[in-house]
């Protein structure tokens, strides 16, 4: 396979007719992001190896959790009190420069974290450099799916089902919020939101009328709403901050609560062609 994907190996386009991969289009920014990507991965890697870090030293133990007071938990608190009294006592320049150094040192530790534990990627996409006519390589090897699994994303592809799409995202109340879906619900929410199947083609998958299947796509949209605008409303009062999209969902969803009460629901529905506009008549014309 190596000496396949060689480009040396290969034959010139000119004379075998087979694709030359130097033939593909290559951007000096894409390639240059992609070295850099692999330069920090390969430090990140090295500096994990000589200076490994003990992540689990920070968590609490099922004890600790459920103890009243928890040293881990106080010295968290400190920190954060801290922070926020170094935040009120700045009134110069210099001091916001310490303030704005301090959150830079926050950053930089959780992206640390988040570093080591996943394997992120840039702005390179997973398409880059995909032989778009090959004729060695077969298409189902270009596709983002198998290159990301080659490169060791291979996390998306094992919860690619509808009773494992709960582990696709990181934040732990949407995670639990979907986990606790019905079999039947994960199925309707995994076609419709992941697949982008149209309700037409999920009745014909499941053997059932269209019409039922907007009613559990709506059900399911009832409910996962309700969840989150409470979820999201008790971070409000416990004084949380919202994303901009969280803040635009509550807006849109207590505009709705107005009007319909306890049956609110944001209609979010797959649409990928426009709506054909009824004929009108002339009123010169004969019926």
């Amino acid at each position: 396979m190596a000496a396949i994907l060689d480009n040396d190996s290969l034959p010139d386009a000119a004379g075998d007719g087979f694709t030359d991969w130097d033939d593909a289009p290559a951007d000096e920014g894409l390639e240059q992001a992609l070295a850099e990507e692999r330069s920090a991965e390969l430090e990140r890697e090295l500096e994990q190896d000589e200076h490994p870090v003990d992540y689990n030293a920070e968590l609490e133990d099922e004890a600790e959790e459920i103890a009243a007071v928890s040293e881990k938990r106080l010295k968290r608190e400190l920190r954060a009190e801290a922070m926020r009294r170094l935040e009120d006592a700045a009134r110069t320049e210099a001091d916001f420069a310490v303030v704005v150094g301090e959150w830079d040192r926050i950053d930089s530790n959780r992206e640390r974290r988040e570093r080591d534990h996943e394997n992120l990627r840039g702005d390179v996409p997973l398409e880059y450099q995909a032989v778009p006519e090959p004729k060695i390589v077969p298409h189902w090897m270009n596709t983002p799916a198998f290159r990301q699994l080659c490169s060791g994303n291979f996390l998306d592809i094992l919860f690619d089902c509808p009773y494992e799409m709960h582990e696709l995202t990181a934040n732990a109340f949407l995670s639990g919020m979907v986990k606790e879906l019905s079999e039947e619900h994960k199925e309707v929410l995994y076609f419709l939101s992941l697949r982008l199947y149209s309700t037409v083609q999920l009745a014909a998958l499941r053997g059932q009328s269209d019409r039922n299947i907007r009613k559990l796509r709506t059900t399911i949209h009832k409910k996962l709403q309700k969840k989150l605008y409470a979820h999201l409303k008790e971070k409000l009062e416990r004084g949380d901050s919202l994303t901009l999209r969280e803040r635009q969902f509550m807006a849109e969803y207590e505009a709705v609560a107005e009007q319909k009460g306890k049956d609110a629901v944001i209609r979010r529905e797959n649409k990928t062609k426009p709506r054909k506009k009824k004929a009108v008549l002339d009123d010169g014309k004969d019926g």
